[in-house]
Order: C-alpha cells, then sequence, then structure tokens
C-alpha cells in the first residue's frame, strides 16, 4: 500500500465518520431528506473504500516510477 492510498483510506474513515454523525443527527431530528444524504454519502465512502481495496489486491498504484535496468558491457 503507497502513501497516496494511505491517505486515501484515511480520507474515506473521516468521511463515513462525519456521514453517520450527520445521519444520526438528521433521524433524530426526523428530516428525511437529511437522512438520504447522509446516507448517499455513507454509500460513496463504500465504494471508494471497494476501489481502493480492488486498486491494493491488483497491485495497481498508478505510480510514475520506472523501473531501470543495469547493463553491463
Amino acid at each position: 500500500m503507497n502513501g497516496k492510498q494511505v491517505i486515501k483510506v484515511v480520507g474515506s474513515a473521516f468521511g463515513a465518520f462525519s456521514a453517520l454523525r450527520a445521519f444520526s443527527k438528521a433521524r433524530h431530528e426526523g428530516d428525511r431528506l437529511k437522512m438520504l444524504d447522509a446516507g448517499l454519502s455513507v454509500a460513496s465512502v463504500a465504494v471508494t473504500v471497494a476501489i481502493i481495496v480492488r486498486e491494493i489486491r491488483e497491485g495497481d498504484d498508478h505510480s510514475r516510477i520506472v523501473e531501470l535496468e543495469d547493463r553491463e558491457g
């Protein structure tokens, strides 16, 4: 897992926490529109995490690192 993926995971975790708090508050207030908004935010975070997991499993980090080989002779 590279640094970019770590940042994505941490950002997603904060986003999920915020969305869950918003959902809880909206539920307490009985505001269905805010509940829908928070629920969609949670779904968005879930999709983002699924994409990150897929990238990690495939080893696709989209880095610009170029591997150089030594040529002797």
